[in-house]
């Protein structure tokens, strides 16, 4: 099976976000937080579009895509953040670009509050490379095509990456992901 790695497109955000909720399924907490209802048919939809945004607001986002080049099929993809050379991105300014979905004031701020904590870490990482660093922020497969190499070959784009910038990478991980 070859892989091939491109950069997704508006129109592969709904495949996209189908892969990642199919992966993560109700195992991760954040993802509950940041993509609510995302078991729902309004959820996938809603968070489908909040990834299409993020990457048009976002210029140091870069989604990439895995794709088996026999059935031209998405089959993971991963979001990297590309801060560099000397970028410090404007955390505010793309939040209010993307906008949210939550559906009362009050899950808008428990889901603001836990955010902030979630990247926290990777934000003072960020401040203190000076804005010279490459993030890993969403790796998923979809769950048919786990254990094939997929997951590594997002990560080794994302750590060439770095080098060809000659920054760092941090790559985080959750429980789940912990065997890349």
């Amino acid at each position: 099976m070859g892989i091939r790695l491109v950069q997704a497109k508006d129109d592969d955000f709904d495949r996209v976000f189908e892969i990642a909720c199919d992966a993560f399924g109700r195992n991760e907490p954040m993802w509950d937080v940041f993509y609510p209802k995302h078991w729902t048919e309004e959820g996938r939809r809603k968070g489908a579009d909040k990834m299409r945004r993020m990457n048009a607001a976002d210029p140091h986002t870069e989604f990439i895509l895995a794709v088996d080049e026999a059935f031209n099929e998405i089959m993971g993809m991963s979001k990297w953040n590309v801060y560099a050379p000397n970028t410090i991105p404007d955390f505010a300014g793309i939040s209010r670009a993307v906008g949210d979905y939550y559906e009362s004031e009050e899950e808008r701020a428990y889901a603001g509050a836990m955010g902030k904590l979630f990247v926290q870490p990777r934000n003072e990482a960020i401040l203190a490379s000076g804005g010279n660093l490459v993030s890993l922020d969403i790796l998923t497969i979809d769950p048919k095509h786990q254990r094939k190499g997929i997951g590594n070959a997002l990560v080794q784009w994302g750590t060439r990456k770095a080098d060809e910038l000659g920054v760092e990478a941090v790559v985080e991980s959750s429980v789940f992901g912990k065997a890349l």
